[in-house]
């Protein structure tokens, strides 16, 4: 197990649970913030979304509901129209009018010169009979009412009927019509006729066409149609051309929030009319330009493929699931940009408006309050990680006090219970205000104290019975061991004996010496023999005084070899020094030596052969 200092362990731990206080303090309070932000933004958003619905939706549906009126007004006058023509089909043979001129012009057309009213032009296919012309005279009489319809009506561009056999009766009048339709035309190839054939308006009502390019040079038009039956015979179809650009600018003139653009569909997904936002938007060119008068059409010209929101490949996926949507407010991305999109009903011939409003400028606000809302978090953060900077500062300071408090009574209770150990003074251990570490400093003290006392005690007692042991032991005129001390070491040295040589001594004539110079001189005898023998041996070698001039070295780990070398050393040493102070005096020794082994199993038998040897040294001298 991985060991770590007290010191150490209260420091990561205070600094740990205080950061950890500290970073989830400052994140729930950042969560908090940006949380309540959020929730205001996205209620922000919430409200403003449907403030620009319900303001837009209001504005619009007011102006479609004007658009509805004047559309269902033209329905009306195309019923009146047909209520009428009908009637004048019935009775045609029962109407009087004057002649009016007509002459073929250069491409075969038959057409009426003079302005009376309407233009009339048969197609040079048509065969003109007697019957034909008089149906062209006859119908003169439409004239003051196609009049009335576009001189009342600023929206209706011209009034018109369309015979089956291939003449058109158009009101206002156009100079040398001739010269704007093919000559050999064909009625039934355009969409202002085909339309109201039974097939595709069974009910024989009024019926609105597609947005075509009008033939007789008005720009794009929009049709209202009714046919006109005589019995179960299809005579022709009346019709009423109405300018889409003057149908609906007011439509376009709305002061919509946001600056919204908008543009109109048909049931089939073709773009009717849009303002300039949208051709902005999706970067579709209206039509304002179109063939002129030299470009004789021959058929129906519909707005092209790109035109239809269904169709069109950039824009098909974005309208399709903008109008599956059944979101309250609906959104569209065109072009990587978003849009509120809001869609209502015309109710007539399910056409559709449809206002864009760039989702950046309605939110752009709300952006901005985010934004701010934003940099105020950060600018907290900031604040946050500044404060707690400083905050951390002071904590790291208070956390080294902190543990310094408690780090140092224990410090010097280790180093109190380490002077236990090497027995050097023991210093009194200071208080640090923290009741629990002081009850323990005041018990350490105590125990210091009573340790203390015992130590000296014991001191006192081992110090007396070392000495006592020692003057036991030991010889009181030359300070080594004495007889007492060689009995307890043989006893402990019989139990585990190893290499051990003994070298006995004997002072020459130590008796003569004493009588000739007294005790005094012989002492110093003795103590001379014993400063040598101590100066030429180890410490770890015992000198015993065995009594009289008699002393026993034992040699510890030595063989008798190395004794004898040692024993004649030391009496070459004396020899060399054996002058006692002022006196005539030079004293010698004799020596034997033995070696604990096979032979000599004890302590006692090792002086009696070393004995013996220092014997055999005398006599040799003697002799």
């Amino acid at each position: 197990m991985k060991k770590i200092i007290l010191k150490k362990l209260l420091f990561k731990n205070y600094l740990k649970t205080s950061l950890v206080s500290i970073v989830f303090v400052s994140s729930l309070l950042i969560f908090v913030y940006y949380n309540i932000n959020n929730k205001m933004i996205e209620n922000s958003t919430e409200f403003l979304l449907k403030d620009v619905k319900q303001n837009t939706t209001k504005l619009v549906q007011k102006e479609i509901a004007t658009l509805r009126a004047k559309l269902h007004e033209i329905s009306h006058i195309s019923k009146i129209l047909k209520a009428e023509h009908e009637y004048f089909f019935k009775n045609i043979d029962n109407i009087n009018t004057n002649n009016i001129e007509f002459k073929y012009a250069s491409n075969g057309i038959y057409y009426k010169t003079k302005n009376s009213g309407s233009s009339v032009f048969v197609s040079s296919k048509q065969k003109i009979t007697p019957k034909l012309k008089q149906k062209l005279i006859k119908t003169e009489t439409f004239d003051v009412t196609f009049k009335t319809i576009v001189e009342q009506n600023p929206s209706v561009v011209a009034v018109y009927f369309n015979s089956y056999d291939n003449f058109n009766r158009y009101y206002p009048f156009i100079k040398d019509v001739y010269k704007k339709f093919p000559n050999d035309f064909e009625i039934k190839n355009y969409n202002f006729y085909t339309q109201a054939l039974i097939q595709n308006n069974p009910n024989k009502d009024v019926v609105f066409t597609d947005v075509y390019l009008d033939p007789a040079g008005q720009g794009w038009l929009l049709s209202c149609i009714v046919p006109i039956y005589n019995n179960d015979f299809l005579e022709g179809v009346t019709g009423i051309d109405i300018s889409l650009d003057m149908f609906i600018k007011n439509f376009f003139k709305l002061d919509l929030p946001y600056d919204a653009d908008s543009f109109i569909v048909d049931k089939s997904g073709t773009i009717l009319v849009m303002n300039e936002g949208i051709e902005k938007i999706l970067n579709i060119k209206e039509l304002n330009k179109y063939k002129s008068n030299y470009e004789k059409i021959d058929t129906t010209v519909l707005k092209p493929v790109e035109f239809n929101i269904y169709k069109n490949e950039q824009l098909k996926d974005s309208f399709k699931k903008l109008l599956s949507s059944n979101s309250d407010v609906k959104k569209i991305v065109i072009n990587n940009k978003q849009y509120l999109a809001f869609i209502n009903s015309i109710g007539v011939s399910d056409w559709k408006s449809i206002s864009l409003i760039s989702v950046d400028k309605v939110l752009s606000k709300v952006t901005t309050l985010e934004k701010k809302y934003k940099n105020l978090g950060i600018l907290l953060i900031f604040a946050i990680i500044f404060f707690y900077s400083l905050f951390l500062i002071f904590l790291y300071k208070k956390s080294k006090e902190f543990v310094q408090s408690i780090n140092t009574p224990l410090k010097n209770m280790v180093r109190f219970t380490q002077k236990l150990v090497t027995n050097k003074p023991i210093d009194y251990v200071p208080f640090s205000g923290i009741y629990e570490i002081d009850k323990l400093a005041k018990n350490f003290n105590n125990l210091s104290l009573e340790l203390t006392q015992r130590t000296q005690k014991l001191v006192q007692t081992e110090a007396l019975k070392i000495a006592n042991e020692k003057l036991a032991n030991t010889d009181a005129l030359t300070g080594v061991y004495n007889r007492r001390f060689l009995d307890g070491f043989s006893k402990e040295f019989d139990c585990k004996p190893t290499t051990l040589s003994a070298i006995l001594f004997d002072i020459d004539n130590f008796k003569d010496i004493n009588d000739t110079y007294g005790h005094n001189i012989g002492d110093k005898v003795i103590l001379k023999l014993i400063e040598i023998i101590d100066d030429n041996v180890r410490q770890s070698d015992c000198i015993i005084r065995l009594g009289g001039d008699e002393f026993l070295l034992l040699l510890k780990d030595t063989n008798e070899k190395n004794a004898k070398m040692i024993a004649q050393k030391i009496v070459q040493k004396v020899e060399e020094n054996s002058k006692i102070d002022n006196t005539d005096l030079n004293f010698s020794i004799s020596y034997g030596t033995c070696e604990y082994g096979n032979k000599v199993k004890t302590i006692n038998e090792l002086i009696i052969q070393a004995d013996k040897s220092m014997y055999g040294d005398k006599k040799q001298k003697s002799s």
